[in-house]
Order: C-alpha cells, then structure tokens, then sequence
C-alpha cells in the first residue's frame, strides 16, 4: 500500500512491533493481556491519551522514513510504502 509519510505515521502499525508479557514466553506481535488489563488499558487510554500516546501507542506505530524498512515510491515521490512485504509497485505476474 501507498501512502504519504504523514498517513503512515498517523494511521499504520508496524508490523516488526512486538509486545512480551513478563509472564510468557515469547513475544509477538499481537497482544492478548487478559480482560482486566484490557479494561484497565482502555480507562489509561480515555483519561490520559497524551500520556498512552508517550507511554505505550507511539511504539508500535509506523516510523516512516525513520525506519529501516521505509522506502519511497519514486525519488521526488512524498509517498511510500513498508519494504518489509517487497515493493507495491513491481507487476507480480510479470516474467
């Protein structure tokens, strides 16, 4: 998918991010804390979404041309992608 850099940053995960548990484990992707901690995350969030924002969201949000991965569309494009799934922009069913 190609977006603006602001887009990505604003909208996208990245896909790298990963959540460990104290008590697991291994460390993934996806997170499954329980429903206290889900309850508890969600009050966090609505009273202090500044705070969640600095604290816990901004990680696993896309860096954009911060991150290794990024790359843009073309040299004078203000749009790119993640070149963790390859480039968009290449015909797959070409030879």
């Amino acid at each position: 998918m190609i977006v603006t850099e602001r887009q990505a940053k604003r909208s996208m995960w990245c896909p790298m991010a990963r959540v460990r548990w104290m008590n697991v484990w291994q460390a993934s992707n996806r997170s499954n804390p329980g429903r206290w901690n889900r309850v508890k995350n969600a009050v966090f969030r609505t009273f202090f979404p500044r705070i969640h924002w600095l604290a816990r969201a901004k990680f696993f949000r896309c860096f954009g041309s911060g991150c290794m991965m990024w790359r843009w569309a073309d040299r004078d494009a203000k749009t790119g992608f993640c070149g963790l799934a390859g480039n968009p922009l290449q015909n797959l069913f070409s030879d």
